[in-house]
């Protein structure tokens, strides 16, 4: 099922929907977004993540027009660690051509951790497609593979350089 965002003038800024063949939940912004857009949307892109246990999300932000960085500090601190916990692993991300939302992209992703979820920037939608399969078919469930090492690195016995 395709959702849609509306900005104020009642036109689709945001496309979210599962691909349940790709097993992924895509996402593409049009146009100039706000900050309201911004926080509608994304919660949408949370829902859709949720509801389908999806540990991969395919954005494409191509038709973007615009900044979008006043949003920055809320993506990084508010939604981020929420998309995570909602199960968020794998986020490749299609850039377009407007230089102040490929500016956006950079300076959210200068401040925004990336140790707990894996994120690649793509100049073609295909070659986000493509990373995204390889993700998941090397590793359907990163989110096990992650716990099993912590406790494997837990239970290692320090070295006895660490000891003294």
């Amino acid at each position: 099922m395709i959702h849609h965002v509306n900005n104020e003038f009642g036109s689709v800024c945001l496309t979210v929907e599962y691909d349940e063949k790709s097993q992924w939940v895509f996402y593409q912004w049009k146009g100039f977004i706000r900050m309201q857009d911004i926080k509608t949307g994304y919660n949408k892109i949370i829902e859709q993540v949720a509801e389908h246990n999806a540990i991969a999300v395919l954005a494409d932000h191509s038709q973007i027009v615009g900044p979008w960085n006043e949003a920055n500090e809320w993506l990084t601190t508010n939604w981020t660690p929420r998309a995570i916990e909602a199960g968020m692993f794998y986020w490749a991300i299609n850039t377009g051509n407007d230089l102040f939302s490929n500016i956006s992209l950079e300076m959210f992703l200068s401040k925004n951790s990336q140790g707990k979820y894996k994120v690649q920037v793509f100049e073609q939608l295909s070659d986000a497609n493509k990373w995204l399969t390889n993700r998941i078919m090397l590793d359907p469930n990163p989110r096990k593979t992650a716990q099993v090492k912590a406790v494997i690195k837990k239970e290692l016995p320090a070295s006895p350089k660490q000891k003294k």
